[in-house]
């Protein structure tokens, strides 16, 4: 096994690794953003309880 092939397993697995994280920060920011506008739209279209 040579030095080079140890360095790109390492430099596959930090692009693995940086895909994943910006993956998960992207899919976190569509979830806080779909959560908003959806909680919006519930509450604009909920009806009060009658007393």
């Amino acid at each position: 096994m040579s030095l080079g092939a140890v360095f790109h397993g390492a430099q596959l697995l930090l692009d693995l690794a940086v895909a994943g994280l910006s993956l998960m920060f992207a899919l976190g920011l569509f979830a806080v953003v779909t959560t908003v506008l959806c909680s919006a739209a519930f509450l604009h279209h909920s009806k009060p309880i009658a007393s």
